[in-house]
């Protein structure tokens, strides 16, 4: 747990982490993985930081929030039925969501879930489907992508790791094994890791994260390869920003494609030259496309 965590007391005995970077309006900023703690997300939230009160909450399971009962609230919906119990605990009455790779599938699942709750939603890097729903554009799309950084030193090592990812999570028997894992494969995800801001960002993962290895094993024991939240999307009525970096193998064009289809009013953002961490690849883009589109869909005061 984050040295800078605050903790609140939920139903059952339970308890969730979080911490508050910046001041105004609030948004509830939402893990990727599943499995990390939101304290990863600390320097991407600072650029909004003079604009928005941003929330970032442990995942149940991740740094000192408590884990869910049964691994399948470890899904999409789990996930947002526990950020929900949050914000209510936290006094927040509506609020903007916004998530990051598998933090934005849960952003788009809270939209539909409780929309009496969200201002807006801003979904960074995100898709809404598992591996099995994937056509042929996706799949050409991430080998295509993931074939750019062939030249690289690393590449050899961390594709296999990639390659072998699920067969090595539900075996592994301690979370350091998917740390490690982690650690390899994070350049594959950047259009180029090697630039100050990217290189930071994945040196603080590789010092810093401790995943949740039951959430780990949760979403490669079937929800990565089955999920499909698409019939939920229609249910979304607030403006909603889907931010997707050209070059991301695995939250791509395509997939930004799939989500517009059943979201045709969503404001598409592409994020040139930028793999799957926009935050921290771009953050003069990703401020700019969060700060425009909030200032274009304004909300009144939601603190309780």
């Amino acid at each position: 747990m984050s040295a800078l965590a605050e903790s609140i007391e939920l139903a059952g005995g339970r308890r969730a982490t979080y911490e508050v970077v910046g001041e105004g309006e609030p948004i509830l900023y939402f893990q990727g993985g599943p499995g990390f703690s939101a304290s990863l997300l600390r320097d991407e939230a600072d650029v909004l930081s003079d604009r928005f009160s941003i929330y970032l909450i442990d995942p149940h399971g991740s740094g000192g929030s408590t884990p869910p009962a049964d691994a399948s609230l470890y899904g999409p919906e789990g996930h947002a039925h526990f950020y929900d119990e949050v914000r209510q605990a936290l006094g927040l009455v509506r609020v903007t969501v916004m998530g990051i790779s598998f933090g934005s599938l849960v952003a788009l699942t809270y939209a539909a879930l409780f929309p009496e709750a969200t201002v807006r939603c801003v979904a960074i890097a995100s898709r809404v489907i598992g591996q099995e729903q994937e056509g042929e554009e996706q799949a050409d799309e991430m080998e295509r992508f993931l074939a750019r950084h062939e030249g690289a030193s690393w590449y050899p090592s961390a594709r296999q790791t990639w390659d072998e990812w699920t067969e090595r999570v539900l075996a592994a028997s301690n979370a350091t094994e998917v740390d490690a894992m982690m650690a390899e494969v994070l350049p594959l995800y950047t259009a180029d890791p090697g630039r100050p801001g990217v290189r930071a960002m994945i040196d603080s993962w590789r010092r810093d994260a401790q995943s949740d290895l039951a959430a780990a094993k949760a979403w490669e024991g079937g929800l990565w390869q089955r999920i499909d939240i698409r019939p939920l999307l229609p249910r979304i009525k607030c403006p909603t920003l889907l931010l997707v970096g050209e070059l991301d193998l695995i939250c791509g064009p395509s997939q930004a494609k799939l989500i517009a289809e059943e979201l045709p009013e969503a404001e598409v953002v592409s994020v040139p030259d930028c793999g799957h961490f926009i935050p921290a690849e771009a953050p003069d883009a990703f401020r700019a496309a969060v700060i425009e589109f909030c200032e274009r869909h304004p909300s009144a005061v939601t603190m309780g």
